[in-house]
C-alpha cells in the first residue's frame, strides 16, 4: 500500500461509484494505513483535497485540507486536515457561485457552479460522528468536490461554460488571480 499514486482521468474507478466503509473495515491496520497514505499524497501534491477513488480504492473516504501556504490556492482559509469517512451533504445553500477548480486527477482547470455552503455529515477515521457547517465558500467547494468524486463524478461534469476549460499551466499565466 505504501506509495500510492494518484489515478489519472481515463481510469474506470474514477467513474464508479463507491462503496461504503464498515466499522469493521475502518478498524484495520490496512485501512488505517490507507488513510495515512491518502493524506501524505494530498499534502505532498498540494491538493485541497482528495477522494479514496484518487488513491485507486473504491471507497467512501475522504481528506481535506486548505493550507493558505499551498500555491495551488493561495491565501485560502485554514481548514486542518480531516478524513471523513463515509460523507454525505446532508444541506446545501440555495445561493450558487462560480469558481475555478483543478484536480489532482487531471492537469485542467474550470469553472464549476457549487453550493456556497452546505452541512456535512460523516464519520471521523475512529468512527465517531462528525459534522461540518461549511459557511466558506471555498471549503465548502472542496468537500462537495471530494464527495463527488465518491459518486463517480469529476469537475468537468458539472463545467456549464465549457469555454472556460484551460490548461493548468495556461490558467496560471492567464486567469490565476495574482
Amino acid at each position: 500500500m505504501a506509495d500510492l499514486k494518484i489515478i489519472r482521468l481515463g481510469n474506470p474507478i474514477l467513474r464508479k461509484r463507491s462503496t461504503s466503509v464498515t466499522k469493521k473495515e475502518l478498524r484495520t491496520k490496512r485501512f488505517q494505513k490507507f488513510l495515512n497514505e491518502l493524506s501524505r499524497i494530498c499534502v505532498e501534491n498540494k491538493g485541497a483535497g482528495i477522494a479514496a477513488p484518487q488513491a485507486g480504492l473504491n471507497k467512501r473516504a475522504i481528506v481535506v485540507y486548505v493550507d493558505p501556504k499551498n500555491p495551488r490556492y493561495p491565501n485560502r482559509k485554514l481548514f486542518p486536515l480531516t478524513i471523513v469517512i463515509n460523507p454525505k451533504v446532508v444541506l446545501r445553500s440555495k445561493e450558487i457561485k462560480e469558481d475555478w477548480e483543478g484536480d489532482l486527477s487531471v492537469d485542467l482547470r474550470g469553472l464549476v457552479p457549487r453550493s456556497v455552503g452546505c452541512v456535512v455529515k460523516g464519520f471521523d477515521r475512529f468512527g465517531k460522528g462528525v459534522e461540518f457547517n461549511l459557511k466558506n465558500d471555498f471549503h465548502a467547494r472542496v468537500f462537495q468536490h471530494e464527495i463527488d468524486h465518491l459518486d463517480g463524478v469529476m469537475f468537468l461534469d458539472r463545467i456549464k461554460n465549457k469555454k472556460s476549460i484551460c490548461e493548468e499551466k495556461e490558467w496560471k499565466k492567464f486567469w490565476k488571480k495574482k
